[in-house]
């Protein structure tokens, strides 16, 4: 679950949702300067949150803020079964594109080995994505050294990351983020994105990656009031009976 800001409370975003909205600004990307995406990598940015859909529609409450949790502070072991679910459920019919998914949750698992390398069950998770990247793409990669994969699967990867750190940005409402070593092709060359905008919703982003000058974007949200909650079954009654809201967003050129 996202938990955007707003002035008198939040609008909470699902992760499936927010991971489409990837997808869609995606499907845009190229141009004379950047290379398009092929079909297998579209579709492992658009669903590299679908493991999310089981959690979000019984979502909980922070126990500590008594405030809708959020994606950040979950616990390792369920962040595990949920990054589980998000690489393996499409894994027979896109292997590569689940390959990429599992290597997205491999770099987030390694900052909680990083904070804590006594983690087992990010260790043990570790070494399942290690497992289940190389079963996908039939090539060995000890411990996930990212080093080893092949130019196109890593650039790719980045690519995936790029598109999450867009999305959340928009579904965020941050005003300015800056995103290094962007793939521009599969040669190698990279660069530095920038996202600036006024408002939250209506941005400028230099270079422009994109095949169209101005694209614009939504996703689904449900507006909550801010307040403790006593509980998950209070938090899933509320929300059940919140309003729902379309957040609009553009990208244009500057």
């Amino acid at each position: 679950m996202i938990r955007r800001d707003e002035k008198d409370g939040w609008i909470l975003i699902s992760q499936h949702d927010h991971a489409e909205l990837s997808g869609d600004i995606m499907k845009y990307w190229g141009n004379k300067e950047f290379a398009r995406l092929d079909s297998e990598v579209l579709f492992a940015i658009g669903e590299h949150d679908n493991g999310w859909k089981e959690w979000d529609s019984s979502p909980k409450v922070n126990p500590v803020s008594g405030y809708p949790m959020n994606f950040l502070e979950m616990s390792s072991s369920d962040q595990s079964e949920i990054w589980r679910r998000c690489f393996r459920r499409y894994a027979a019919d896109h292997p590569y594109a689940s390959a990429l998914i599992a290597l997205h949750f491999g770099k987030l698992n390694e900052k909680s080995l990083n904070k804590n390398s006594n983690n087992g069950t990010a260790r043990a998770l570790q070494n399942e994505i290690a497992d289940f990247v190389s079963g996908m793409l039939k090539i060995n990669i000890p411990d996930l050294d990212l080093n080893s994969l092949p130019k196109d699967v890593q650039a790719n990867l980045r690519l995936v990351q790029v598109a999450d750190i867009i999305s959340l940005t928009l579904c965020h409402g941050w005003l300015s983020i800056g995103i290094d070593d962007v793939p521009v092709g599969y040669n190698g060359s990279t660069t530095t994105l920038n996202l600036k905008s006024n408002d939250g919703g209506n941005y400028i982003i230099t270079p422009y990656p994109f095949s169209q000058p101005l694209i614009n974007l939504q996703v689904e949200g449900h507006r909550l009031g801010r307040k403790r909650f006593s509980g998950d079954a209070e938090l899933r009654e509320i929300l059940a009976g919140s309003q729902r809201e379309i957040l609009h967003f553009s990208i244009r050129r500057e």
